[in-house]
């Protein structure tokens, strides 16, 4: 008997601005909302002295001074825990339960704004989000390419094998990305 298999959850910190502060890459799974974490087993022993804000696709958090060096090891293998019981996750009362347009569209813009967005300028590039549907299983995201992007050959790597890809592993749903 062959057992159904969950999608890996991939957990990789990102630095930012801020010593304090990691964002917490989540790809494989779902995150139930967006907003303040409050409680999440495996991570409730963080909680007292970690701000944890859940966005899509990532839990950004700010630790006291300088305590990622000695704390990150243990941080990742406890949200890594946490992320196999989502749905026992409470967030505060103004956290935001996001309807699937809103993920997508959400979703969408980090990695432009991030990442993906990056690579585009590093060659010149733009890429702007110009509209998100969701109909049934299909999940579309439409962007318009401007500078040294607009016809590049490569750029079709970028959309695809970037934006694309990153959208489908953080939604854990097939998501197609068109130049319009």
């Amino acid at each position: 008997m062959k057992l159904a298999s969950r999608p890996s959850t991939a957990v990789h910190p990102e630095a930012t601005a801020d010593p304090a502060t990691l964002r917490w890459v989540v790809s494989g799974v779902p995150l139930p909302f967006a907003g303040l974490l409050v409680s999440a087993p495996g991570l409730d022993e963080f909680l007292d002295y970690i701000h944890v804000e859940v966005t899509v696709g990532a839990v950004v958090a700010t630790a006291p001074d300088s305590a990622w060096g000695h704390i990150g090891t243990r941080f990742r293998t406890a949200l890594t825990t946490a992320l196999e019981h989502t749905d026992t996750w409470v967030g505060a009362p103004d956290c935001q339960y996001l309807d699937e347009v809103e993920t997508l569209r959400r979703c969408a813009n980090e990695l432009i704004g991030g990442p993906v967005g990056a690579v585009a300028a590093m060659h010149g590039g733009l890429i702007e989000l110009v509209d998100v549907s969701v109909n049934g299983d299909q999940r579309i995201v439409d962007v318009t390419m401007r500078g040294a992007c607009r016809g590049c050959p490569a750029a079709i790597i970028t959309l695809h094998q970037r934006l694309e890809r990153q959208l489908s592993l953080r939604l854990c749903e097939p998501v197609t990305v068109r130049e319009v």
